[in-house]
């Protein structure tokens, strides 16, 4: 229906755009950098521009990596997809702010192994109250799926530093993102969330291994397989 069409690719074009502003998010709060201030190259100070027609990681200045990732294409493309998925409706409003906050939280988790609290704890406030309201998931289901989603990985955390003595082989901020996916896809979705999440880390942990020669002690950041099973969870039911 041309009504389908035109949401399906206007919301594609507000992923677009919103994947150009956390673009810049990503490369500058980790680096301690003004949020909204001009991204710059580490080697040489040349400003990074924010649209790129011609896909590259290096620098055009100095041809040095330059560590900005670009996110807007595929958050167009899944915004396309969840508009023709969910509709008109809460829940591609819901699960839309969703995608937002799991692109950001996984992409610095994956690139520089850390969780932000600023970023993590408003995305675990909004999940609670959206799931329920707009979602249409339930209060019960949401707050199960969060409690049950952190107590799990809270065993892991806890089973993991007695293994690993010395070592954090897990951080809490994956204690935090697994909270956070229980609310986003409630109880009883939250089961296929985590298996998938779980099954995503273990390869993201293998090709650790095989790429930097990694051993087994080495920190493995479960976030961005976590939000990959939150992903599956938004379209596949329990």
């Amino acid at each position: 229906m041309p009504e389908q069409a035109v949401l399906t690719l206007g919301w594609a074009v507000l992923g677009w755009l919103i994947g150009i502003g956390l673009n810049r998010l990503i490369y500058q709060i980790p680096r301690d950098r003004p949020a909204l201030g001009q991204p710059t190259c580490e080697h040489c100070g040349a400003s990074i521009a924010a649209i790129r027609l011609r896909w590259s990681t290096c620098c055009p200045s100095c041809g040095k990596p330059t560590g900005y990732d670009r996110v807007e294409w595929p958050l167009a493309v899944l915004f396309a997809l969840f508009a023709l998925w969910f509709g008109p409706t809460g829940s591609l409003l819901a699960h839309s702010l969703y995608l937002i906050s799991l692109t950001l939280i996984a992409v610095i988790d994956l690139r520089h192994r850390f969780v932000y609290t600023m970023i993590s704890l408003p995305t675990l406030i909004v999940a609670l109250v959206a799931s329920p309201t707009l979602a249409g998931l339930g209060l019960v289901p949401t707050i199960l799926g969060c409690l049950l989603a952190a107590g799990v990985f809270l065993v892991f955390y806890v089973v993991g530093r007695i293994m690993y003595r010395g070592t954090e082989p897990m951080g809490t901020g994956d204690i935090t993102i697994a909270a956070i996916i229980g609310a986003m896809v409630g109880f009883p979705r939250v089961i296929s969330a985590l298996f998938v999440g779980s099954l995503a880390s273990a390869l993201f942990g293998i090709g650790a291994v095989l790429v930097r020669r990694s051993g087994r002690r080495t920190f493995i950041p479960y976030g961005p397989g976590l939000c990959i099973g939150a992903l599956v969870a938004f379209f596949v039911g329990p």
